[in-house]
């Protein structure tokens, strides 16, 4: 498992101000994402995993890691910002079912953004 390139995150504040004034939101009870619909060639990721989630930092990371891992696998048809929010309770979760998780709300953000694209 290797980290993700600094392109492929999103490293600013002015990046993430972006993308939570102008998003279009997927979720469900582990993840909330948020979607900006950018001009560059590639998707980014950036990540909010509060103490609110978990106290401890290792449950934080590891939900990182794995929130990392299934970007990197996913291959988007147009590049987008997206900002993922872990909400509570994520952690007594086994990494499969959370790993899961978030492919199925990858695959309802591409047809979202499909439909942006659409409307556009």
């Amino acid at each position: 498992m290797a980290g993700l390139p600094k392109q492929a995150r999103l490293l600013t504040k002015a990046d993430y101000n972006s993308v939570f004034s102008k998003s279009v939101k997927v979720s469900n009870a582990l993840f909330l994402i948020l979607i900006h619909k950018t001009s560059n060639t590639h998707s980014r990721l950036g990540l909010v995993i509060s103490k609110k989630v978990d106290k401890r930092a290792v449950q934080r990371n590891r939900i990182k890691r794995i929130s990392r891992e299934s970007f990197r696998n996913y291959v988007f048809e147009s590049p987008c910002d997206f900002v993922i929010l872990a909400r509570t309770k994520i952690t007594l979760l086994p990494n499969d079912k959370i790993f899961n998780s978030l492919n199925d709300l990858w695959t309802q953000a591409d047809s979202k953004i499909k439909k942006i694209r659409k409307i556009k």
